[in-house]
């Protein structure tokens, strides 16, 4: 094979040269929800990673992407000082910018691949000798899933966001989440003179961004309290279509003659859109959530199924 260089994407390249047998170590400072297809790695292999607090709560580094290294039986590290982008195989080595993630494919990047045993084994030794490293565990995978909801994706020194999408709409931390299922449901005119009236309270005096769509949400008392802040995904009552994400945006409102009920107002991304349940549940497993039960109503407890759900929307 010799020594190779590619660019400006060399995703595909890097992909096929590790694909060999044997142990491999991966040293890449930052990966997307996306890397396990980029950096197909397996049971008895190592990856060293940036997953610092900085790195996840920027969205740079994917809570989702290291619990699927790490049920997959990959051994995780963290070492919040990785800027290299580095892979050895058996007979061969990786040197590159590229981090494993769906935006360094669309970014100018570069790599070389080469079957130099110094340079293989100087590779090896470099991701061995890496220091302040943290193994990445179940503990580790649960605090950096809080802080994902905690950040938002924001720019990093040498990473880039273009392609990301933009998730202001969101709370800085989601308190709960829950799927629910649509129903039909007409409002009488009371109940629409009550939206009607909340909605004008709460756009600005322009409206409310182009970008997003103001909901109303018929709510029953025996059903779960919402507050604001709170997370809902609607699946249709046929369980072909799931929603994207809508957040709470007002609390419980009162509706005059109606036994009870309340409405809350809902808050939406007008340039999202829905996706088949059967391909959201494909693309969940991939991620390493296998029967994320998006047919029944209920609270979505799992803080890493939380994160996986909204980046069915890429947020």
């Amino acid at each position: 094979m010799g020594t190779t260089f590619h660019g400006p994407s060399p995703w595909p390249h890097i992909t096929r040269a590790i694909r060999t047998r044997g142990p491999r170590r991966a040293a890449v400072a930052h990966l997307g929800q996306d890397a396990p297809t980029l950096l197909p790695l397996r049971a008895g292999d190592v990856l060293v990673v940036n997953a610092s607090r900085a790195a996840v709560r920027a969205h740079a580094t994917s809570p989702v992407a290291l619990a699927y290294y790490v049920d997959a039986g990959v051994r995780v590290l963290s070492s919040p000082n990785l800027h290299a982008n580095v892979i050895a195989t058996d007979r061969r080595a990786v040197i590159g910018s590229a981090n494993a993630s769906h935006s360094s494919t669309l970014a100018e990047e570069a790599a070389v691949i080469t079957d130099d045993p110094e340079v293989v084994a100087a590779v090896r030794a470099f991701i061995d000798g890496i220091e302040e490293i943290t193994e990445v565990d179940q503990a580790f995978l649960d605090n950096a899933t809080a802080q994902w909801q905690i950040g938002r994706a924001v720019p990093l020194p040498g990473v880039t966001s273009r392609g990301r999408a933009d998730p202001g709409f969101l709370p800085a931390t989601i308190p709960r989440m829950f799927l629910r299922h649509t129903v039909d449901y007409t409002p009488g005119p009371t109940e629409q003179h009550t939206w009607a009236t909340q909605a004008r309270r709460h756009r600005g005096p322009a409206g409310p961004a182009a970008k997003y769509h103001l909901e109303w949400f018929h709510h029953d008392k025996s059903e779960s309290r919402l507050e604001r802040g709170d997370v809902l995904i609607f699946v249709t009552a046929d369980n072909e279509w799931i929603y994207p994400p809508a957040v709470v945006d007002s609390e419980a409102i009162a509706i005059l003659h109606s036994r009870g009920a309340i409405g809350h107002l809902l808050r939406s991304r007008a340039d999202l859109s829905p996706i088949p349940v059967s391909e959201a549940e494909q693309t969940l497993a991939d991620l390493g959530h296998p029967g994320p039960r998006l047919r029944s109503d209920h609270r979505i407890a799992s803080p890493s199924l939380r994160t996986a759900l909204l980046q069915l929307w890429n947020l």
